[in-house]
């Protein structure tokens, strides 16, 4: 009887020990998620420019192609592989590109509505190109709060890029 019992005490124990570490490893997994989609919203609106001149100029290149009737298939012969390859990198970025510009659109006029600094600051680090130190300068704040302010705007976009995925949800 003791060892039954004593033999249940541990599997209680135990049970409750891998529930705890299971849990654990769940909220990590999701913190890992939450860096991962953080970091990839920055990684968009650091090279936007550059997204916008390829799209810019793949737009023109294909208006160029269409008035010559060249197939883009025949530019690159028996290489077709790397041509579907390209056209739909090229999709993908246009796409992406789109999303991108909806989502900066909503933030816009949700930090209108809300009065945050959110989209600007957004908009200036990333879309013009200003620098750290002249944002703390203009915000009137010091550089590790502008990098702060940055973090919490490319979270809240992080959330209209990514939908419920870009929550955190307990």
């Amino acid at each position: 009887m003791k060892q039954a019992k004593l033999i249940e005490e541990v599997t209680q124990i135990a049970t409750l020990k891998a529930i705890e570490v299971f849990n654990a490893q769940k909220e990590e997994e999701l913190e890992r998620e939450k860096d991962k989609r953080l970091h990839n919203t920055k990684l968009l609106l650091k090279h936007y420019t550059n997204f916008q001149i390829y799209v810019e100029e793949e737009i023109v290149n294909d208006m160029i192609n269409d008035e010559e009737d060249i197939p883009i298939h025949q530019l690159v012969l028996n290489e077709r592989d790397i041509v579907s390859s390209i056209r739909m990198s090229k999709g993908r970025t246009i796409e992406m590109l789109n999303h991108l510009d909806n989502a900066l659109e909503t933030m816009k006029q949700i930090c209108e509505q809300d009065g945050s600094k959110h989209y600007d600051i957004l908009q200036k680090r990333f879309i013009d190109g200003e620098s750290i130190s002249k944002l703390a300068e203009e915000y009137e704040i010091n550089e590790r709060s502008v990098y702060k302010l940055i973090d919490a705007a490319a979270s809240r976009l992080s959330v209209l890029l990514f939908g419920i995925y870009g929550l955190k949800i307990e």
